[in-house]
């Protein structure tokens, strides 16, 4: 008989906590919340219980220098914190990145735990089967109920927004896909098959929503996949083929059928070339940051001033430099470039196989969808990112034990991570719906969403 190891109960706890927040984008069961402020609380309790027990689990060890830029990187963000207009307004959106950053440190700890680490990227492909299976049920359901109505707004589920969803397939597609070729080289041909259908059924899904930006990221991060090892192709090869039947697949159901009908189905525009109003909020950000160029205005800050558009600047540079400073995205961006540097030398590697691939595109992807969305603001969007970084450190990294400065800091971080997104669980989630449309006809704004769906503070 098999007798648990220390670990094993904390990564359970953590396994049904992920499995929660997973589930948070597939059904709607608290009744008032919208799915994005649902997603956002599951967040909040995934890192709430996460933060007390890394420092209990093995964590991915971080290079010295990784371990001062990113210390550095938190002591400026503490600093902004403390000087803006609503400082516990800011010091939320400081503890969510902290606890992220904690997250995908445990993530990296299960490196040596197989079991562990293909639980991780199995959950989001069952998430992405559901959402494929869910589309296809309310495409027939149009013709079975008598409806006869085909907007594209009403074939997904799981999301407040349609590109709140394009940000989540810009990394479960790459993941589906290594999955397929894994199944594939293991002669799991029938799982293999059903994993398939449903990568197909996700591209029609993303046809069918205009998703640009996530077309943009998956070409741009396919794209350097190739140019750092070609011999990973078959990554490629398989993710093209999966756009082509899909793109089959949204002929058919989306223009032929409905043609044949005498439907006019409801689709969002896949070609239109404005930048949706993006060049005034980035302006304003850009004018933000150049008034305060040392410290930000403060994290969350860009959702302080109101404008018609949007509560955030639907660009991560921007968005730190606003709220963050010069200083501290510069320590952000040099941060990503070292862990981009450290995968593609990785992938150079002959041991690389399918699975470094899939995590490379889909940080990459997201990273390259960043620039025109907001994949650090959306809670789904963003803890899926941190997983799956944790993921690939547990993959490219050596698996040393970190240093007893990075455990004393995690340890740390830990604390204030663990009081200030409590206190949220406790004093605010139970009233949002009330608070946020109090705000709102108050203030007679609409849903703008950033850290809440009513995005705007103070609130």
């Amino acid at each position: 008989m098999k007798t648990l190891t220390p670990v094993a109960l904390p990564y359970s706890m953590l396994a049904v906590l992920l499995t929660a927040f997973c589930l948070s984008a597939i059904e709607s069961w608290n009744s008032g919340y919208s799915w994005h402020d649902q997603q956002r609380i599951y967040q909040l309790l995934l890192l709430c219980a996460c933060a007390p027990l890394a420092v209990l689990l093995p964590q991915a060890t971080l290079p010295r220098p990784a371990l001062f830029l990113l210390t550095g990187l938190l002591i400026l963000g503490l600093c902004s914190s403390a000087l803006a207009l609503w400082p516990q307004w800011a010091i939320k959106e400081w503890s969510r990145y902290a606890g992220l950053i904690i997250l995908a440190l445990a993530v990296g700890g299960l490196a040596g735990r197989p079991a562990w680490l293909n639980f991780v990227p199995w959950a989001m492909a069952a998430v992405g089967f559901i959402h494929a299976f869910q589309f296809l049920v309310y495409y027939l359901t149009a013709f079975v109920s008598g409806i006869r109505m085909l907007d594209a707004d009403l074939l997904f589920s799981g999301f407040s927004n349609p590109r709140f969803f394009g940000q989540f397939q810009v990394m479960l597609m790459p993941v589906m896909a290594l999955l397929v070729e894994r199944c594939r080289q293991q002669r799991r041909t029938s799982i293999a098959a059903l994993l398939g259908l449903a990568l197909i059924s996700q591209w029609c899904i993303a046809l069918t929503l205009g998703g640009r930006g996530l077309w943009l990221g998956l070409l741009a991060s396919h794209l350097a996949l190739l140019l750092i090892n070609r011999q990973l192709w078959r990554i490629v090869a398989l993710q093209a083929g999966a756009a082509l039947l899909g793109f089959l697949l949204f002929l058919l159901l989306l223009k032929l059928i409905p043609l044949w009908l005498g439907l006019d189905p409801i689709l969002r525009d896949s070609l239109r070339t404005s930048l949706s109003g993006r060049d005034r909020i980035w302006q304003w950000a850009w004018e933000m940051a150049l008034a305060n160029p040392w410290l930000g205005v403060g994290p969350m800050h860009y959702s302080a001033t109101y404008n018609p558009i949007a509560a955030h600047p639907h660009q991560v540079v921007l968005q730190w430099l606003a709220e963050w400073g010069f200083a501290a995205t510069l320590i952000a961006l040099a941060i990503g470039a070292w862990g981009l540097l450290h995968g593609a030398r990785y992938l150079r590697q002959a041991s690389a196989n399918e699975l470094d691939a899939g995590l490379w595109v889909a940080i990459v992807g997201a990273l390259v969808l960043a620039q025109v969305d907001g994949v650090f603001v959306m809670p789904y969007t963003e803890t899926w990112l941190a997983i799956l970084i944790g993921l690939a450190m547990a993959r490219w990294s050596k698996p040393t034990t970190p240093s007893r400065t990075q455990r004393f800091a995690c340890a740390l971080i830990a604390i204030p991570v663990l009081l200030v997104l409590g206190k949220v669980l406790i004093s605010e989630a139970p009233t949002l719906s009330q608070t946020a449309n109090d705000y709102m006809n108050q203030h007679h704004t609409s849903w703008t969403p950033r850290f809440w769906s009513q995005g705007w503070i103070p609130m």
